[in-house]
């Protein structure tokens, strides 16, 4: 169990933002408060899809299946391999995927020591993100699991509330949805004080994919859904308590500031000898257990060593069928798809992401000079690849300015289910970025 029990300390602690920054907050369209913020979750529910979004057809309601938004969404356009939900306890390939609906899937996660935990870090990983939709359904599924509107709104500005082992955690998620470039050793320290090295494996990965699930929503614009969880109608803008309506988010992304220009490419050089050098920062599975679990799917191949590092999560095979098949399947060019990982490995400043790009690229032909810079990229690339890039490179580094414009620019070229594998691709990469980098692990020598 990572936590064993969410509790109040009578601690107090002053935080927050200053008049000024609430002033800039609102004029950057984020909701500083929590009255502000549940309304804008409740008015998601009137926003058109940025990809049609048709109702729910006959089959569909009589299947029994999750008919979130979300899901229906990359069920419409997303190939069926690219499918799973990769994140721990959150649904598999099997059979049984999907059968009596969000409700029954709901009861059998909150049965989950962690679910409540690991629902929190989702919280902060979308309110950081500014993903309104995401946001909208952690507030329902906390209610679910006990949590008072007040405990809720303790996640935004009095992280002192928590247990000391969760609030290192709360830090860690937001630096690393933030932040990952500026992840260090010292941030990993403060989670080792508090947890195992399983442990924190699983929740670099967990948090990881949320910023995938984040990027998806908040990009492709999907509606708040009318009705969750069994329930007829989902109310979002609930009342406030006073101690709470006015107490300014400390989470919001008001800190975000431009990511650094792209290095030369002999610093890039030396970035990525340093990442074949370097010792993986936690303790990873044996490379034996990996290659047993790999070879249900790959028998006599070893393993690269991102899915050694999750070998002990639940989700590592299906992880490594929804990579494979990114790689392989849907209607988006190949060389597209590496130059979108490139772009947001180089965003995030994740070497050992960068690294496989790399080798992809060169391996299709690709001239290192091509890359040494976004402008250079822009020049040389299609119009169409160009802005596919430049959406890469925002949905990366600021996901929380994502609007109509910026998937309009994208449908001059590209398709509905074109434009949809861009935004997964790019989510994809940003959830493999946090997770090797935050972890350093190393480069394969197969990569030199």
């Amino acid at each position: 169990m990572l936590v064993k029990s969410w509790s109040v300390c009578l601690l107090v602690l002053g935080c927050g933002l200053t008049a000024i920054q609430a002033e800039v907050a609102a004029d950057e369209g984020l909701a500083s408060t929590r009255p502000e913020m549940k309304k804008r979750i409740e008015a998601l529910k009137e926003r058109t899809s940025r990809l049609p979004l048709p109702p729910p057809t006959e089959q569909e309601l009589a299947s029994g299946r999750s008919l979130v938004n979300n899901g229906r969404l990359r069920s419409i356009y997303l190939p069926p391999s690219w499918q799973p939900f990769l994140v721990p306890g959150w649904g598999s390939n099997s059979a049984n995927r999907g059968k009596g609906g969000t409700a029954s899937l709901l009861k059998t996660l909150e049965a989950d020591p962690n679910y409540g935990f690991k629902t929190r870090l989702f919280w902060i990983v979308s309110r950081t993100n500014d993903c309104r939709y995401c946001l909208g359904h952690q507030e329902l599924k906390l209610k679910r699991v006990g949590m008072t509107d007040d405990q809720i709104a303790s996640l935004d500005s009095r992280w002192d509330l928590f247990p000391a082992s969760e609030q290192a955690a709360i830090e860690a998620t937001r630096k690393l949805t933030i932040t990952p470039h500026l992840f260090a050793e010292q941030d990993l320290a403060k989670l080792k004080s508090h947890f195992t090295a399983p442990e924190i494996i699983d929740i670099l990965y967990t948090v990881s994919r949320y910023n995938a699930v984040n990027r998806w929503t908040s990009s492709t614009g999907i509606p708040q859904d009318q009705a969750f969880g069994g329930e007829t109608h989902s109310v979002l803008d609930t009342p406030t308590s006073d101690e709470y309506s006015q107490r300014p988010s400390k989470v919001i992304p008001l800190d975000i500031k431009p990511r650094p220009e792209w290095e030369r490419r002999d610093q890039v050089e030396a970035a990525l000898k340093k990442a074949h050098e370097r010792t993986p920062a936690l303790e990873l599975p044996a490379v034996d257990a990996a290659r047993k679990v790999l070879a249900k799917d790959c028998p006599g191949v070893t393993p690269p060593v991102w899915f050694q590092a999750m070998t002990n999560l639940p989700v590592a095979l299906e992880s490594w069928a929804q990579r494979q098949a990114m790689a392989r399947d849907g209607k988006t060019p190949l060389d597209l798809r590496v130059l979108i990982a490139w772009v947001s490995a180089r965003e995030n400043r994740a070497w050992y992401s960068l690294g496989h790009a790399r080798a992809r690229y060169l391996a299709a032909g690709g001239e290192l000079s091509q890359l040494d810079s976004f402008a250079n990229l822009e020049k040389i690339a299609t119009p169409g690849y160009a802005e596919a890039l430049r959406f890469a490179r925002k949905l990366t580094s600021a996901p929380h300015t994502m609007d109509d414009a910026d998937i309009t620019r994208l449908k001059e070229t590209f398709n509905d289910f074109e434009v949809a594998e861009i935004i997964q691709l790019t989510c994809d990469a940003n959830a493999f970025d946090r997770f090797t980098e935050s972890l350093r692990l190393p480069l394969e020598t197969s990569l030199d």
